[in-house]
């Protein structure tokens, strides 16, 4: 109800006339409904949120907000929302199986809890797991402490985290120290993008990147979309290359072949001086190193004797050629690369990628020829290396098992021409800040390792992509210790955790989890496996919003207040994360209640600080925040002492930007802003740090964990840890059954955030509106071949028997021989009314276990093969989800 259907357009107006009787506020805040985190300013009168903005003061979200991000209202106000502490009263636990929830008391729930976290702590604290989802990524920042304090090393982003970045954050870390890659949109002039939509859909570069790529079609920049699906970048592109799932490093490297061996087309001074294209490789693939410093060989041709790389003699390095090194012939590790490049001709590729040659050569050419290798302009009066190309990729191209070699093949693109990280080539989500000019805080800048390598300067998760872990047996539940490249594991819901824990002895099982908004059930893989493993749970809390399938397993439902009741000194997180790349300006918001929590809902993180301080942790978990949030001097919390999340809040905001710009200054003023520096915009030519076109540090670590898992018996694919990037087949490339002809894939609707905003009705209200939000996007030409008409119901089957249900969609706009389906959708929980029923419950069809993930960094393989048979049920009424029978 808005205030004119509340109070009538007369009293409205005489309300406004007496200020005493009347509130009209409009409040700044950050929104969290999808990872973008966006800025905004609610418009609050007499108590009640009427309407939600953008924020002009702020860079993050640039004034503008999605779907999403208007939508909040609906969510603040669902009446489905949960508004007490449950308990379960059903000691069965199972899909659809009622929980027979009790309303209970927020002092009997926690003290039940306490009384559990406490008897675990002493018995062995690993048996706890925290679960927490992407979407509120940097409103768990109290979880990861708490985890840490309690001394559990079992942290598990079950969100869209399993699918979304073991392979592209990674990759993005290792070569452009950062989250992810965008084009420099402001003076880009050709942009490739690899199953990507940055700039053209949801996800965490959000609003701004919207308007800057919609700004850069315009001015006239050249877009070419390889992808299945001619989705949301592709349908505003040039031109769309529809290529087979998976397959994106065929294409890669055979463009990459292409530009050095064919048309030479290279930015040989950016590999000689940026990269380690001319440390020598030995012949067991490793480097040349010199005796005493241990640092990396080249050839430096005007002496005409090897040097360690960063010798002041050694500006003249050899990238091609065979020397002696250390009484051994050696080559340039470009030598090789170029080498290994020439097996992927196009020809090879077309029959691998489904792309015709001829394509694959003519948009390499395009791409180096944008590139304007050697060409210069001036940004605030310093000339700058200037690459207007651009090749990035992200979720599409990296939901695989060879996810890793996809992301290098594609962002090799960009080394070859030079054009990472400076004008008009891709850039990285911002990796380098000096700081506000006042203070020199928040400071992020990547450094070098002895080899000359990047590292980079801030990171998401507690270990940096590069240089990589120690491999080691593992202490967690997932084995982050023993694959140094991942990040967040399936293993923690497999179908085979229980042998893959077996084989290493882990000395413990989990227990007691706690989760934090996550619905694994559906946001993991197939649900028979994840239900499985939550089964074997003795006892779950959740915190939540609503009800939702995740919540058949809990034991207490806590109920949460939702991120317009909530203060938080860090919406967005890192800080970095959420600026659109390029130029501009920094910005830091903050989240703060918009209105306060009603009925008896609660702040997570005030509840999980309040816990840990019932614990006994209170010294631990400050500790913990201290390093968390990265607070020293005065702002540092006092062990001894208790604090709430506005004393720390407070803190962390006065020791980024001085003691005058506390909490309350922020509560006021929302946001401060500072100009962005060119040498943080275009930071590569001002930092002596290389990256690895030819990943040597992979030949030691899968010795390393190679050597760990043969002792415990599980068997290590070495063929994904090789120096150079390779096409390797997923599990959907080998199924030999002619019946299982079309590769089955997920995409992200821009209107949607994974699973979480289904039950939104005014997202949902433009889901039904769009005819693929909810159906199966079919070939028209391969649907009619099938017998398949509009609107047909149908199964996807997998050749494991998996299957789901759905309407389909006959479309010109996705590859013949692929189905694509908007995920995360197929709501089955009664409790979620807007929600049930509606679209095609995607990860059922994918397997969770090692066999389907990545054995370099786990992630798991996000498409598979499936035959598709027209369904008994072919009624108006048909639920797409058939829970039982799938």
């Amino acid at each position: 109800m808005n205030v004119h259907q509340k109070y009538g357009p007369q009293i409205w107006e005489d309300k406004k006339r007496d200020p005493k009787n009347w509130e009209d506020e409009w409040i700044p805040s950050a929104c969290t409904i999808c990872y973008g985190g966006c800025s905004i300013q609610a418009h609050r009168v007499n108590g009640t949120v009427i309407k939600i903005e953008g924020n002009p003061k702020s860079p993050i979200g640039s004034g503008r907000l999605c779907a999403k991000g208007i939508s909040g209202i609906m969510l603040l106000y669902d009446p489905n929302r949960l508004n007490t502490p449950l308990r379960r009263t059903n000691p069965n636990k199972g899909i659809n199986v009622d929980p027979g929830w009790k309303p209970i008391s927020w002092d009997e729930a926690l003290d039940e809890v306490v009384t559990r976290l406490k008897k675990l702590h002493v018995e062995d604290p690993r048996q706890l797991v925290l679960q927490v989802t992407t979407t509120l990524a940097p409103s768990s920042l109290v979880f990861f402490p708490f985890g840490w304090a309690f001394g559990t090393p079992n942290m598990w982003v079950a969100g869209g985290g399993v699918h979304c970045g073991n392979g592209a954050h990674a990759s993005g870390g290792i070569t452009h120290a950062s989250w992810s890659i965008v084009p420099d949109f402001k003076h880009c002039n050709y942009a490739l993008y690899f199953g990507a939509s940055k700039g053209h859909g949801a996800g965490h570069v959000g609003t701004p990147n919207i308007t800057l790529a919609a700004d850069a079609r315009e001015r006239g920049m050249h877009m070419v979309v390889v992808d299945p699906m001619c989705n949301f970048a592709a349908a505003k592109a040039d031109e769309w290359v529809p290529i087979r799932p998976g397959t994106d490093a065929a294409m890669a490297l055979a463009m990459a072949n292409c530009l050095v061996n064919e048309f030479r087309i290279v930015d040989t001074e950016y590999l000689r001086t940026k990269t380690n294209a001319v440390y020598l490789i030995r012949p067991d693939g490793t480097y040349a190193r010199d005796p005493r410093s241990g640092k990396p060989l080249v050839w430096d041709d005007n002496s005409g004797a090897t040097k360690p790389y960063d010798d002041p003699g050694a500006k003249h390095a050899a990238l091609e050629g065979m020397y002696q090194a250390n009484g051994e012939s050696c080559q340039p590790a470009f030598a090789r690369l170029k080498e290994h490049l020439k097996k992927y001709t196009p020809k090879r590729a077309e029959e691998i990628t489904g792309v015709p040659a001829e394509t694959i050569r003519r948009v390499a050419r395009e791409f180096g020829e944008a590139a304007r290798v050697g060409s210069t302009i001036v940004i605030d009066g310093v000339t700058l290396p200037y690459r207007p190309a651009s090749a990035i990729f992200f979720r599409g191209a990296q939901g695989h098992k060879n996810s890793m070699h996809n992301c290098f093949a594609v962002d090799l693109l960009n080394h070859i021409v030079g054009c990472a990280d400076v004008v008009g080539g891709t850039l990285g989500f911002n990796p380098v800040c000096y700081g506000h000019p006042e203070t020199g805080r928040p400071h992020y800048v990547p450094r070098a390792d002895r080899d000359g390598l990047m590292a980079t300067g801030v990171w998401m998760l507690p270990h940096v992509p590069y240089p990589p872990a120690e491999p080691r047996r593992p202490d967690s539940l997932g084995f982050i210790e023993l694959f140094a490249l991942s990040h967040v594991s399936p293993i923690m819901a497999s179908s085979d955790q229980e042998q893959c824990w077996q084989k290493f002895k882990l000395p413990y099982r989990p227990k007691m989890m706690i989760n934090y908004g996550a619905n694994s059930i559906m946001s993991v893989g197939n649900k028979d496996a994840v239900a499985a493993s939550l089964k074997t749970y003795d006892f779950i809390v959740s915190f939540d919003i609503f009800l939702n399938e995740f919540s058949d397993f809990a034991d207490i439902i806590l109920p949460d207040a939702c991120y317009l009741e909530v203060v938080d000194p860090r919406p967005n997180f890192p800080f970095i994360f959420n600026h659109p790349a390029g130029e501009g300006e920094w910005g830091w918001p903050i989240r703060q209640p918009v209105v306060q929590p009603t009925h008896d809902r609660r702040s997570a993180r005030d509840v999980m600080l309040q816990l840990a301080y019932r614990l006994g942790l209170g010294a631990e978990i400050n500790m913990a925040l201290n390093s968390y949030y990265g607070l020293d001097g005065p702002e540092m919390l006092d062990p001894s002492k208790v604090y709430t999340m506005e004393e720390i809040a407070d803190r962390d905001l006065k020791h980024n930007f001085g003691p005058e710009r506390g909490l309350a200054w922020f509560k006021e003023h929302g946001v401060i802003t500072w100009p962005k520096r060119v040498d943080e915009v275009y930071w590569r030519p001002f930092l002596d740090v290389r990256i690895p076109i030819y990943h040597e540090y992979l030949i030691d670590l899968v010795q390393r964990t190679g050597s760990i898992c043969r002792e415990a018996g599980l068997r290590l694919d070495p063929s994904y840890y090789g120096p150079c990037p390779e096409w390797l087949p997923c599990p959907s490339h080998e199924v030999t059954d002619p019946d299982f002809d079309l590769f089955a894939f997920y995409y992200r609707d821009a209107v949607q955030c994974n699973g979480f905003t289904m039950e939104n009705p005014w997202l949902d209200e433009a889901a039904r509106i769009d005819p693929y939000s909810y159906r199966i996007a079919i070939n028209a030409d391969t649907a009619r071949r099938k017998g398949l008409a509009d609107n047909d119901v149908v199964w996807l089957q997998t050749v494991t028997g998996r299957r789901v249900a759905g309407r389909i969609k006959l479309t010109q706009a996705v590859h013949p021989e692929a189905v694509g389906i908007a995920a995360c959708a197929g709501h089955w929980s009664k409790h979620q009314p807007i929600a049930q029923g509606k679209g095609v419950f995607f990860n059922d069809l994918l397997e969770v276990d090692f066999e389907h993930t990545s054995p370099v960094n786990l992630n798991l393989d996000l498409c598979t093969k499936v035959k598709v048979t027209r369904h008994e049920d072919q009624g108006e009424q048909y639920t797409a989800v058939v829970i039982g029978q799938a």
